[in-house]
């Protein structure tokens, strides 16, 4: 089974490859796939193959270089399937995406506009995409995970949810780093000089709490961070990214 996983920039990917390593023995390995190549658009997309140990499924994780890229990147994705039929079927895809401030539907009705869908998408749950090639129906299951799947946020909200929920410990160090951005960010000049919107801020609540519980990994590039907790052992991470090991294994 092969399979593409889209994610909007490098942490999802790094976070991604590293929680298929750490749950499912999926391994990096150069691509696998024979008649098809993953045709990044541009620098700011990046590709990662990995190949399961313990049978044959390979999945694609494709960065795809930020929120805005994805629907270039969707239709690039959709038509190789239609170029390379019938070589390196594509079985699955999934369309991993932070939801920021966006609501299901905001963030759906997007997603079934780039896939030109007849019905909306449901977060979570298979929509088939349907094509006839020479004379075949073919067809795709793809994923929507627009996460974390019940507040505002990107990634770096689930895993400050799976430090809250580890002990009360962690429950202490996640408020007090909140509240020390959030106090930060009422001082104008910090707000103009360095945390400038949103995601910025999401991401010093983050590096503040790792600073905390991680300290050797607090000066780490996020990839390197992601090393400094088991996340595959947090239900709340699994309860996110276990949907993509199931739409990936055959």
């Amino acid at each position: 089974m092969k399979s593409v996983v889209l994610c909007e920039g490098p942490d999802d990917l790094w976070f991604i490859g590293y929680y298929l390593y750490k749950s499912g023995k999926w391994k990096l390995c150069k691509s696998p796939w024979e008649n098809y190549t993953i045709p990044t658009l541009h620098n700011g997309q990046k590709v990662i193959f990995l190949k399961n140990e313990n049978d044959a499924n390979t999945v694609a994780v494709w960065c795809v270089g930020g929120k805005d890229a994805f629907p270039e990147t969707v239709s690039v994705l959709l038509n190789k399937i239609i170029e390379t039929y019938p070589f390196d079927p594509i079985s699955s895809i999934v369309i991993m995406r932070d939801r920021d401030s966006e609501s299901d539907d905001e963030i759906l009705s997007q997603m079934q506009h780039w896939i030109s869908s007849e019905e909306m998408p449901t977060n979570k749950s298979v929509t088939v995409w349907h094509k006839e090639i020479e004379g075949i129906s073919v067809s795709v299951n793809i994923t929507p995970l627009i996460i974390p799947f019940s507040e505002e946020g990107a990634i770096e909200t689930v895993l400050m949810h799976s430090i809250r929920e580890r002990d009360a410990e962690g429950a202490v160090v996640v408020d007090e780093a909140n509240s020390y951005i959030t106090k930060l960010c009422e001082n104008p000049e910090i707000g103009m000089s360095y945390l400038t919107h949103d995601r910025l801020i999401l991401k010093a609540r983050y590096a503040s709490i790792i600073a905390v519980t991680n300290p050797e990994h607090s000066t780490s590039l996020f990839k390197d961070m992601v090393m400094a907790c088991p996340w595959e052992e947090s239900p709340y991470v699994k309860e996110h990214f276990d949907i993509i090991l199931r739409a990936i294994s055959s």
